[in-house]
């Protein structure tokens, strides 16, 4: 039997700490295990009543001690998350866990057919050792600064109405690993529910958009931020030693698209959450009609 999964929080995150990025893909992974052990819920969450599907709620707090030391670091988690519970939509909550969030090799690769209970543990195995191999023995050399070995982990998601039978199903996240600061992001995939699918940026553009795609975002982020090119905008931090890119992080709304850029991905952390909102009529050339 397949194990079934609700999206959660989140293709890539862009941490600024390094035990960060070790400790990334067990974090996610204890989050699917929190949505595999628990029961539906109401339909709440954003504008969930107004989408025309059934909607199921996972609801935990997950608190792991570091050790059995008065005193101990521990790594924190609050999780709302929301799946589709009609059927016709095991594909869709499929993608939405699989499309960039989790790594899917490594996800199924010894859990496929496993039961819940079964995924489960194997999940908040791998996270327990990893946060206790990452962290203990940096802990274990200074027990006098444990609170620089806390973790925390805030993932909530909502559903909102968009255009033509989409969907906007957003997971807001907020992690913090140690280091300066935490780091929130903004995660979006666009369901089509008429024809039960994932929407991709393929699906609203003609073929060869990139290029073009890109310059509009460069032009409207130097818009946005009174910058009168490229070249003065990465001045200010944005696009340094990369390509302008068209993320696939993006909000379908009624009269426009929302690239959603996370904390760190193309500028420094002060700048937050980036939103680049083009409208429709701008795309016109290069958005399918």
């Amino acid at each position: 039997m397949r194990i079934f999964l609700p999206f959660s929080v989140v293709s890539i995150i862009f941490a600024a700490n390094f035990m960060f990025k070790r400790m990334k893909n067990h974090l996610f992974l204890l989050l699917s295990v929190l949505l595999l052990c628990s029961c539906g819920g109401k339909k709440e969450g954003g504008d969930m009543e107004k989408t025309d599907l059934n909607w199921a709620k996972v609801e935990r707090d997950t608190t792991l001690l570091l050790s059995s030391t008065p005193g101990s670091p521990k790594a924190e988690l609050h999780l709302i998350i929301y799946y589709i519970k009609d059927k016709g939509f095991e594909a869709v909550n499929d993608s939405l866990l699989l499309d960039g969030v989790f790594t899917p090799d490594y996800l199924w690769q010894n859990d496929s057919g496993s039961t819940a209970s079964k995924a489960a543990d194997t999940y908040i195995r791998l996270f327990a050792e990893d946060y206790r191999n990452d962290y203990g023995a940096m802990y274990r050399s200074d027990m006098t600064h444990a609170a620089s070995n806390n973790v925390q982990l805030t993932s909530k998601t909502s559903a909102h109405p968009s255009r033509d039978h989409i969907v906007n199903y957003m997971a807001e996240t907020f992690y913090f690993g140690g280091g300066q600061h935490g780091v929130e992001q903004l995660w979006v995939k666009n369901i089509d529910t008429k024809q039960h699918r994932i929407i991709q940026l393929i699906d609203l553009f003609v073929p060869g958009y990139e290029d073009r795609l890109a310059e509009m975002i460069v032009d409207q982020l130097c818009r946005d931020r009174n910058a009168k090119s490229l070249e003065v905008l990465q001045g200010m931090g944005f696009f340094v030693n990369m390509e302008p890119y068209a993320t696939h992080n993006f909000i379908v709304g009624r009269n426009s698209i929302t690239f959603i850029y996370g904390d760190s991905e193309i500028a420094p952390h002060e700048e937050g959450i980036i939103r680049v909102e083009l409208k429709n009529s701008a795309l016109k050339g290069i958005l399918r009609r």
